[in-house]
């Protein structure tokens, strides 16, 4: 081999050395089979909870954006999306669909735990669906031990209570004949919209209250959030606001960077470094009060 050929293929060796290690496919480029395989390999390779959820929701990355992507499949009465999927996104589903598939290893039983994440008492309907993060979804799941609260493990002293009044009743009387989803005529539309609209006839108002890491703590408090934590992003109370929860997101720690990992909206799953991320908030006009914090648990490990 001439001293030439040898040094083109150094400088290959090099190259190929230097390049970053190639993202796997994302789920929603994989066939269902492709797809258990990529879960089994997961969890054999990544036996930690906390390294499981980098992994899995790593697979999200690029997945576009769809608001209410999931519903109660061909035969919900007022939903009928699927009630799994993963060609597409919100805050909420792809957050609700990291933590199925990184508790359990074989795809049949993570859509369980999936259903059970999303549904009180895992009966699937769309009035037992966790609609509402700060009543719903997050009691539920800390209920059911998929998650634990650690904000107040972070912010110490600093931690703040929110509250606001929800009104699912007032929520309900709002629906129009476009909540309805699914391939339903006008017709149908017309005859189903009383009967959603009835769903919050009676409904008592709640009270929900939250621990909270306040913005301005932060940046002082960035290197204290685990990687792997759910954050939710809890609002001023607004009379004009349905939620105190406006948006859920992965909170994913590469190197000495904490990163945003989330479903942007009209957009994709992305990363973006987190301080710059929640600089973005700064001038809103409907302010970002702090972080609610959530470790995501396995109810059925050993010594929960």
């Amino acid at each position: 081999m001439s001293a030439f050929a040898a040094a083109l293929l150094l400088l290959a060796a090099q190259a190929r050395a230097a390049a970053p290690p190639r993202r796997p496919q994302p789920f929603y480029a994989l066939t269902r089979p492709q797809l258990e395989r990529a879960l089994l390999r997961i969890h054999a390779e990544h036996r930690g909870l906390r390294e499981r959820v980098e992994a899995v929701s790593e697979r999200f990355l690029g997945t576009p954006y769809r608001l209410g992507p999931l519903g109660e499949g061909p035969r919900g009465l007022f939903d009928r999306d699927p009630l799994v999927r993963f060609d597409a996104v919100d805050c909420t589903t792809f957050v609700e669909e990291t933590m199925a598939l990184s508790l359990r290893p074989k795809l049949a039983d993570a859509l369980d735990v999936l259903r059970r994440i999303r549904y009180e008492n895992g009966r699937v309907g769309f009035s037992t669906r966790n609609h509402f993060p700060s009543v719903d979804w997050l009691p539920r799941n800390l209920k059911a031990g998929y998650l634990r609260d650690i904000t107040r493990r972070v912010a110490g002293a600093d931690t703040l209570e929110v509250s606001k009044t929800i009104s699912k009743r007032r929520w309900y009387a709002a629906m129009s004949t476009a909540s309805l989803q699914g391939p339903f005529s006008a017709a149908q539309r017309r005859r189903l919209l009383p009967r959603l609209r009835g769903l919050g006839r009676g409904l008592p108002e709640e009270r929900a209250t939250l621990p909270v890491l306040p913005m301005a703590q932060l940046a002082r408090d960035l290197a204290r959030i685990p990687s792997g934590t759910l954050a939710n992003l809890v609002r001023a109370d607004r009379p004009d606001k349905p939620v105190l929860v406006s948006h859920q997101v992965l909170l994913i720690r590469k190197g000495k960077t904490l990163y945003v990992r989330h479903a942007a909206f009209g957009a994709a799953v992305v990363d973006v470094p987190a301080p710059a991320y929640f600089r973005r908030y700064a001038r809103s006009s409907w302010p970002l009060l702090g972080l609610n914090l959530d470790e995501i648990r396995d109810p059925e490990a050993r010594g929960h």
